[in-house]
Formats: structure tokens, sequence, C-alpha cells
């Protein structure tokens, strides 16, 4: 009877009571590893914790008010104590979130993540008299971020990455592509966050005397200077035990910040995630290796050259089985006993279009760069030796056309970089065509009009036109042509895909088609930027999760078809192993134009490095190391393209500055 009288005249422990039970039950979410992420469904047991967690966030709420309300005394906290609570429960939520588990395997992860949410709280605490608001927007911020990094996996694949916030302006260039849906970690989430809000609001925060205060203020530089201590080692750690994987292969990025923790892995990619000198670099170095060839002649003929990036042009049936009702890629097909042809590697999976486009207009890879970064956003911000530099030293007109805008990427500054004479961006390209495929201006509406660019050309001069395509962007919910069907393994999003790749594979039929009997040779080289992220369908075609593959399995799900075609004929042949940074020189040797010194440089690198990406790279023995593994006889080598991409890319005495 006591006990009664004591909950009945102290209606706030009824809250207390609520609100550790309603963060049992949100750990306990998290301990479960239930998926709630894309085409994954929660389960049935899942699905009611996330109802009755729900609903008794909302009882939080209302005790907590009627508490206050039928007290005498309001509910006091000390504010330090308070600040450690919320940040555990920002902490919490943000694991929440991205379907992680709550305790980690290797437990200082836990200890630094957590001090990242403690002391900004602590420092509000000890600093300001009345540090409710600060509390409040913490909160706020704190539980934007867990809840955009839900979303962010679910669409793209991978979480919010340092680098991300460069780019920005991309991310709203592409958000009506998706659709955001309410979902039950969504809710979860919004009804915490206002749950912890109203018992902000509500609670009386209890004055701290001055020593008290000094204290909590020493702890959080003793926090401070333990995190700045441990960092580096647990980085370390991470990465020689495999449990920080970088690769922006959306599984392996995911299973990373479940690993390590959401708040601390986006420091670590900002901090440890960087370009470096490489080792014995010098100006002098970078220039030898490539004075040591002859400059290229004037070319004998200047033909017609069409450089075409196909958004998401990928053929999951290079991974594993795949029965459908008709050849989706039958034009390619067809075509390969013409062209010379094959699966090139990629350093994206998922997204990053912009990377595949450096690493074929320069020559340089994406091995040598942070990983997952966004080349044109993080690293391109001055003139740029390149492919198409050397095709206006040839007397090239050069020309880049795409559908998208210029903020995209800011794809606008980086073709001036890399030396594009015209330019034609989504306001002037002026499609004729206005068929729409999957939400996005169709490959023959693009073809159609690119056409007519061509033909109004100045023929006093070579052409050179950069074709970037939009069709295959995800996500998959739009309408597509009714002429295919997926028969096994099924996934809706993925028979969608295959629709618009067989437009697509029409698309290039018709191009062929229309350059086969042209007056004038033209030669067309065309690939796909990487794989889409369709959420378990690779996982699906493999048996396994990507994040458990061999580097050699798992490049697989990094290569894309590719077509080297002219009109004038070039001996059909496939290529088993190349990457992006080495198809420019097969679209120069089937036009017949002399390599240039750089070029050159990059053949002698590819005998011994025939694939190299952002992944790993394959050597001449036919292995395949993951980047960052000791090379042992390769790593000469493997230096030498370092200072040569370097040299090219950020020698700020490179000579290009200079012309």
């Amino acid at each position: 009877m006591e006990n009664i009288k004591l909950w009945k005249s102290h209606p706030y422990l009824w809250f207390w009571g609520v609100c550790v039970l309603g963060f049992g039950l949100s750990v306990g979410v998290m301990l479960t590893g239930e998926s709630a992420f894309g085409a994954e469904p929660a389960s049935v047991g899942m699905k009611i914790l996330f109802f009755i967690f729900a609903a008794l966030m909302m009882c939080c709420i209302w005790l907590t008010i009627s508490a206050y309300g039928s007290l005498e005394k309001p509910v006091r906290v000390k504010p330090v104590f308070f600040a450690l609570v919320l940040a555990l429960q920002s902490y919490a939520l943000s694991e929440m979130c991205m379907n992680a588990v709550f305790i980690k395997l290797y437990p200082l992860y836990n200890l630094l993540g957590y001090t990242m949410y403690a002391v900004p709280f602590l420092l509000g605490a000890v600093i300001l008299k009345k540090p409710k608001i600060w509390f409040i927007v913490l909160e706020v911020v704190f539980a934007f971020y867990s809840v955009m990094q839900y979303y962010i996996t679910m669409f793209r694949g991978a979480p919010i990455k340092f680098t991300d916030l460069a780019n920005l302006q991309s991310a709203l260039e592409i958000k009506g592509e998706y659709s955001f849906s309410i979902t039950f970690t969504a809710v979860v989430a919004v009804l915490q966050t206002a749950a912890v809000i109203a018992i902000t609001v509500v609670l009386k925060l209890e004055s701290e005397s001055k020593r008290p205060r000094l204290i909590a203020l020493g702890g959080c530089g003793a926090a401070v200077a333990v995190f700045l201590l441990l960092t580096g080692y647990t980085y370390d750690y991470g990465i020689r035990n495999r449990v920080i994987l970088l690769n922006f292969s959306g599984s392996e990025d995911t299973r990373t910040s479940r690993s390590v923790g959401s708040l601390l892995m986006f420091y670590y990619d900002g901090v440890y995630n960087r370009v470096h000198t490489p080792d014995g670099y010098s100006t002098e170095k970078g220039e030898a290796l490539i004075e040591q060839y002859t400059q290229a002649e004037a070319p004998k003929k200047t033909p017609i050259l069409i450089g075409i990036l196909n958004e998401s042009f990928a053929d999951y049936s290079h991974i594993g089985p795949v029965e459908t009702t008709q050849d989706y890629l039958a034009n390619y097909h067809k075509l390969q006993s013409e062209a010379v042809t094959g699966y090139v590697t990629v350093s994206p999976y998922g997204g990053y279009s912009c990377n595949s486009e450096f690493e074929f207009l320069s020559g340089n890879s994406m091995h040598f760069l942070p990983l997952g970064s966004a080349i044109y956003t993080n690293y391109l911000d001055s003139k740029q030796d390149s492919m198409v530099s050397a095709l206006n030293d040839m007397g090239y007109e050069t020309v880049s056309f795409t559908p998208c805008s210029k903020a995209l990427w800011n794809i606008g500054n980086a073709y001036n970089y890399l030396g594009f004479k015209k330019q034609y961006f989504k306001n002037n390209i002026n499609l004729k065509n206005k068929t729409v495929i999957n939400g996005e201006p169709a490959d023959q509406a693009i073809y159609d009009r690119l056409y007519e660019v061509v033909d109004q050309r100045d023929k006093n001069k070579g052409m050179f036109v950069w074709v970037t395509t939009m069709q295959n962007h995800a996500p998959y919910n739009y309408p597509v042509p009714h002429n295919l069907d997926l028969k096994s393994p099924y996934n809706e999003s993925a028979e969608k895909f295959m629709r618009s790749i067989k437009a697509s594979d029409d698309a290039l039929g018709d191009l062929i088609e229309h350059y086969r009997n042209y007056d004038e040779e033209v030669v067309i080289v065309m690939f796909g930027d990487h794989y889409p992220h369709i959420e378990g369908y690779a996982d699906e075609l493999y048996g396994s999760s990507l994040a458990g593959l061999s580097a050699e399995r798992y490049s697989l799900v990094h290569q894309t078809p590719f077509i080297v075609w002219s009109n004038k004929g070039v001996e059909a042949r496939k290529i088993e192993d190349i990457s992006l940074n080495y198809l420019g020189n097969e679209m120069f040797k089937a036009a017949g134009l002399p390599l240039t010194p750089v070029q050159q440089e990059l053949e002698h690198i590819r005998e011994t490095l025939p694939v190299i990406s952002s992944f790993g790279c394959k050597t001449a023995d036919g292995e395949w190391h993951r980047t960052g593994d000791d090379l042992a006889d390769f790593n000469d080598i493997h230096t030498e393209y370092e200072t040569l991409q370097y040299y090219r890319m950020f020698d700020e005495n490179r000579k290009i500055l200079k012309q």
C-alpha cells in the first residue's frame, strides 16, 4: 500500500518508469539486428515492437505533462546528469536509424562514439546558465542527422560520408528523383525525439555551483584529449582488421558504419580519408615520367569521336544467372562481332557517375584518391591535363553534351577544367524528341539531338563529343516500356531496370546504324558508369553478401559492358582485363590517333597493372588485391602511377598551369 501511495503522490515516477522502458525497447530494437531498409520488410515481431515503442513515447509525453501539472514542486534534474542522458539518447537513436547493434564488438568504438555526443551536451550544461534551448537544438540536429542517414542509406545503399558536404548542391539536383515514404524507423525516431524535447521543456534544471561546473568542464577537456589520442589508433585497428571498409560499395560502407558507429565513421572519413603526397615525390619525378616519351605528332586524320557514359548501363547476368523473356542486350551482343568489347572495371557502385567520367576523360584513377569522394566537387579546382586537352591540341572541337544541369556534381566548372570548348546542359540542349523513360530523357531522344550537333559542326576540324545519359537512373519506380519480363530471380525494381536497359540497347542499335554509312569516319565508345543500387539483388545473384566476397569475386559488381566501334571497321576482339582509366587509349587506337606521352606511360603501367580501381587492382600475374594491400613485386609500378597522377592533378608547378 505504501508503494501505491508513493506512486500516487509522486506521479513523475511513472514518467521515469516509462522512459526507462521506452529506452530499453529502443536498445532492444537495435540488438535484434532486424533490417528496416529498402525491400527487406521488418518481421512481424519487429513491427509489434515499433508500435509498442511508438505508443510508449506518446505515453511519455502525456505522463510528463500530467505529472508536471499535478506536482506542487516540479521535477528537478542536474544539468550535467541530464546532458549525459540526452547524449546517450541521441547516440542510441543514430544507431537505431542505421539498424546497428548498439554494443560494438570493439568497445573503444562505443566510448569514442558516445564522447562525440556527450561533449557538446556537456559544454552547454556547464557554460550556459539556462541550457534548455541548447539541449533542444542539439537534439533536433542529431535527430535530423540520424533520419537523413536512414533515408540516404535506403536510397543509394551507402550512408552519408564527409565528402557529401561538398555535394549538397548535387543532392538537391536529384532529390526529385526519390520519394520519401513514412517507415516504422522514421516514425519511431520522430516520436522519440518529440518525447525527449517534451521532457526537456517540462523538467526543472537545477543551477550547478561553480565547482561542479569546473569539474565537468575539465572532464570535457579530458574527453576530447582521449578522443584525439585514441581515434588514430582505433582507425588503424579498423583498417588492419577489416572492420573499416571504405569502398563506396554500399554494402561495405553500410556494414562499416554499423560496426563502428555512424557519427564516428563520419569523423574518420573526414580526418583520415584524404589525398597524400607519394613517398619521395618531387615535381622533377613527375615530369620525368612524361618527358621520357616523344610528343605525339599531328594526326594524319581527325575522325569524329563520340564518347558515351551510359547511366547505370550494367549487366546483372555478368554476376549470376538471370532469366528474362528476351535478351535485354541484343544489339550489344550482336555488335561484338565487329567491335572491341568486354567488361570495364569502374570505381563507383550505385552512384557517383562523375568519378567514372573523370577516369575515362583523364586517364587518372580513383584508386589514389580518398574512397567515397566525388572527384568533381572535392578535388577538381584547376586546369587539368586530360584527353580533352590533348584533343584540343590536335585541333579538335571538343563538346560536352548532357541532359543534366551545370550544378550536378559541379560539371559546369569541371568541364571547363578538363578543357571542353563547347558545352550543352539541361538549359540549352534543346531536345526535340520528348520521350521519357524511367522519368528521364530517353537515350534515343539524346541521340536524336546528338545527330544534329554533329551534322552542324565545323567540318574543317575533328570533333569529340562527350555524352552522358540519364535514362537508367534510379529509382526504378516509373513506368517503362513493357517489352521484357524478368523471370528469375525476380525483383520488381530489377525488372524495371532491365526494361530500361533494353531501351538503351535499342537506342545503341539506332546510333550504330545511323553512323554505319556516314560520309566521314566515326568512332564510338560507350560504357556503363556503375551498377545501380537495387537492394539485395546483387547479393542474391552472388549467393552471399557483397561484404564477404574476395576482391576477385567482388570486382564483378564493378564491371560494366563497354564497346569501341568504328564505321571504318576495327579488329573485333574481347578485352578481358581493363579499367576505365585505360579505355580512352582504346578509343585513340581505334581512331588511328597518336598516343600522347601520358597515354604512352599509361600503356606501360597497364602491362603490370591491367586493372586498377578504387576498391583494388589486378596485377600482371592475375592476382587481385584490395586497396591498401602490399603489392610486393608490383609496388614500384604502383608508386610510379601514383607519382604521375599526383603531378597531373595536384602539383602547383605542373606545366599545364603555366601554359
